[in-house]
């Protein structure tokens, strides 16, 4: 370098500093520079001697040069401050400007700096990367020096810990952020990490300073300087709140997907053969697999020979249209046995709508599956014999019509009811019964063709179903095989059991309107069988179906009339021969139709007796005829009484006792004025205990008389029976005149019954003859048309004022 002359020689510092050095005129113009400005910047002095400065600095430092120069020419101080200049290659160089003002000129002193300005800024970088990461990622930074023991954290930290930024904890303090329950772990990970440098990361719950309970992931690594000690502990710190609940989400639904006991699998949508990935502990349990097994391989290993191919192919379609899918599907579990499985898949889409998954979720319904398989058959079958109910017969029949009409054939329906079979449950017991009908329906059964029915109606009832017949006449014989095997001696422990049946036969060619009319056309046939004889059979007629007809129309006429009190009594005198006074009266009951007029007992008693209507009926003519017997005796005529026909159903019924107690007391009629009529049907079902019954109405003071004739059958019990007085049929004297066997039938009663002091009593007298010859015959109580007919209470009254006088020989 060549010095300025005017300013003399430079010293020997000035050439040989590493410093750069420069001296510049007021006006920025370069007078002098060392050799190291030379060598740093690569300009020749004689580059820039009489050149501004600027021509080596950054344009974007020229406003700060200028601003420093005028502030030392105004005689300010000027601090060191920085410049960035460039070499003659465009390299950027930072240096440190120190200058000072002389005499009419300007002293500079430049350090380079530009190896402290890349650490500064890429420590700076570094500072602006951790808070753009700390601002986005959410997580803190912190560092403990070992010589200061005090924690700096970030402003993250602080956030996360609620408190302002710039916040510096001591190590209590940092350590008072945590819960109880984690204070003495994470001291005991700190201090390992400080003494042993052993880094940690761990979950740890810490309350904020607004007393909110986080959860926060702290990260702790030793820094060791040159020797290996361990100079610093730093780490970070993140929130991990939301992620620590949805973890505990997870292993929620882990565990409920592990305890679930539907079985459970995951398979792979994004390969060709979907393998399965995942499968629960239920899907173990349900197929004998475990998940080794199974992994990796695709769900059709389930299935198997009987394995429906239809839910098959809805499988193969929901997954390939990948949606949802429900099928009840066979199974096969490892061991090889079947099992039904209600499998429900579902695709697993991700963000962006795509499938990844397939979850199924199966249940093993093989349980459910046979018990709905037992209930249909229970519900279509009789649980004793087996043998199809009546819901599956009406199916069947509905079927055998169908064939019928179509194929012109005809269909027949037998009615089987077994005679005498509950004097055998009763006496036997119902296991015997029960054996019985298993061996009645398993007789049935073999002696009819594979696609005929027999199907048990109730109790000892069956029905069987004979479908396309060619022939009606084919039935006679399938009913003559029947009637004999059912005939045949049934063998149980040992002993011998006989017992038959009545059959009704009803036939169809496809014609009826409605098919299950056959099932009651054949009933009504079996109780004609019935009253037949039994064990034997009979068909359905239209002249069977009227009478029936009327007898249900019938009975719903009495219902009505028990309910309308449409009854009335008649009363016909019974007479004292030789006084020729009425002595009593028989009640008679008549039912004047409002449509059908006047119906005669004979037409509607029985039928009462058979559907229980005659328990109203009997305790209406008891109450009424002994009010009406209350009456008479209050006339001033002489004492009367009341004879009332009683129903064996009505004297057998529970109470009867009380009944007449009752009776009596309500209307005020002693007792003796009350007789009760029996017949033979009273001692029908227990011979003793109707004696006691009669005995015990006896001792009431209440008379009783038998109907001899169509009484007991037995002359044996009349010395037993605590009875009144005998009442002979009019049966015996209708011929009495001209038939000697009537008379001495009459002879010979009348004489029986004196001598066991009763009194006779003759019924159905209608001419002068007849009441001549009785009275010779010593009779002295007589009941007849030749008297007085049956008549309504107020004829009886006037009757009873001015009796007819009695022509006797």
């Amino acid at each position: 370098m060549t010095p300025s002359a005017p300013h003399g020689q430079l010293d020997q510092f000035f050439l040989l500093s590493h410093d750069l050095f420069c001296c510049l005129d007021l006006k920025g113009q370069v007078l002098q520079v060392n050799p190291a400005f030379e060598s740093l910047l690569g300009y020749p002095a004689r580059e820039l001697l009489g050149k501004s400065a600027g021509k080596v600095i950054d344009k974007r430092d020229h406003a700060l040069i200028e601003a420093k120069l005028a502030c030392l020419v105004a005689g300010e101080e000027v601090a060191p401050f920085e410049v960035r200049a460039r070499s003659t290659s465009k390299a950027l160089h930072w240096l440190e400007i120190d200058p000072s003002l002389g005499e009419g000129m300007v002293y500079v002193v430049a350090r380079v700096v530009t190896k402290r300005k890349h650490v500064e800024d890429q420590l700076w970088r570094t500072q602006q990367l951790f808070r753009i990461v700390g601002e986005t990622a959410l997580i803190g930074g912190w560092y403990v020096d070992m010589d200061e023991g005090r924690p700096t954290w970030s402003d993250e930290v602080c956030r996360i810990h609620g408190v302002e930024p710039g916040f510096q904890p001591t190590y209590e303090d940092a350590v008072g952020f945590y819960t109880a329950a984690s204070q003495p772990r994470i001291k005991a990970r700190f201090a390992a990490c400080r003494e042993r440098g052993i880094d940690f990361d761990e979950a740890f719950e810490i309350v904020t300073r607004d007393q909110r309970p986080i959860w926060v992931r702290v990260i702790g690594k030793a820094v060791r300087d040159s020797e290996g000690n361990v100079i610093r502990v730093q780490g970070s710190t993140q929130d991990i709140t939301a992620s620590k609940a949805t973890e505990r989400q997870l292993q929620l639904l882990e565990r409920s997907v592990e305890s679930s006991t539907n079985g459970i699998l995951i398979v792979d949508a994004g390969s060709a053969d979907l393998p399965i990935v995942y499968v629960n502990t239920a899907f173990e349990q349900i197929t004998g697999y475990n998940r080794q097994e199974v992994k990796g391989r695709n769900c059709r290993f389930l299935q198997g020979e009987e394995t429906d191919p239809n839910a098959v192919k809805q499988l193969r379609k929901a997954i390939a249209a990948q949606t949802e899918a429900h099928v009840v599907i066979r199974n096969y579990r490892r061991s090889g046995a079947p099992f039904w499985n209600d499998l429900h898949i579902s695709p697993v889409r991700d963000e962006l709508g795509q499938v990844t998954h397939f979850i199924g979720v199966q249940n093993d319904i093989s349980e459910q599956r046979e018990y709905q398989a037992q209930l249909a058959y229970n519900a279509n079958h009789d649980a004793l014999t087996g043998l199809p109910n009546r819901v599956l017969l009406t199916q069947r029949l509905e079927q055998g019509y169908l064939v019928a009409r179509r194929y012109q054939r005809h269909l027949a329906v037998l009615f089987i009811d077994l005679d005498e079979f509950k004097p055998i449950n009763d006496t036997l017991g119902h296991e015997v019964g029960d054996f019985i009908l298993v061996e009645v329906a398993k007789r049935l059964e073999e002696e009819l063709r594979p696609w005929d029915t027999v199907a048990r109606f109730g109790g000892d009832e069956f029905v069987v179903l004979l479908p396309d017949l060619a022939d009606p006449n084919d039935v006679i014989q399938v009913v003559e095989r029947i009637l004999t095997r059912l005939a045949t001696p049934y063998w149980h422990q040992g002993g011998e059991l006989r017992i038959t049946a009545s059959i009704g036969v009803a036939m169809s060619d496809g014609t009826l309107s409605d098919p299950p009319q056959l099932i009651q056309q054949a009933d009504l046939a079996m109780f004609k069988a019935k009253r037949r004889g039994r064990n034997t059979c009979q068909w359905y007629t239209e002249d069977l179906n009227r009478k029936v007809s009327e007898r249900v129309s019938l009975r719903s006429a009495l219902q009505h009339a028990i309910e309308q009190q449409q009854f009335e009594l008649h009363f016909q005198p019974q007479m004292h021969g030789p006084s020729g006074r009425v002595v009593g009266v028989e009640a008679l009951i008549r039912w004047p139709h409002p449509e059908r007029g006047f119906i005669p007992p004979g037409d509607f008693i029985g039928l009462a007796e058979d559907t229980g209507q005659i328990i109203p009926i009997s305790d209406w003519v008891l109450d009424t005829a002994c009010r009406v017997a209350k009456q008479l005796n209050e006339l001033g005529q002489g004492r009367i009484t009341m004879a009332v026909n009683v129903s064996p159903m009505y004297f057998q019924r529970p109470g009867f006792l009380k009944t007449i107690e009752r009776v009596l007391e309500e209307s005020g009629l002693a007792p003796d004025l009350l007789e009760l009529e029996l017949t033979e049907g009273v001692l029908m079902d227990s011979a003793e205990q109707a004696i006691q019954a009669l005995q015990n109405i006896r001792q009431l003071g209440v008379h009783i008389a038998d109907d001899f004739g169509t009484g007991f059958s037995s002359l044996s019990y009349l010395k037993r029976l605590p009875i009144n007085r005998i009442k002979i049929d009019r049966s015996f004297v209708r011929d009495v005149i001209t038939d000697h066997y009537d008379a001495a039938i009459i002879d010979g009663v009348v004489a029986m019954v004196g001598k066991m002091g009763l009194e006779v009593l003759v019924e159905g007298v209608e001419t002068a003859e007849q009441f001549a010859y009785l009275t010779q015959r010593h009779c002295d109580y007589f009941q007849g048309y030749y008297f007085a007919r049956p008549m309504p209470l107020k004829a009886l009254l006037a009757f009873l004022v001015s009796p007819p006088a009695l022509m006797t020989p």
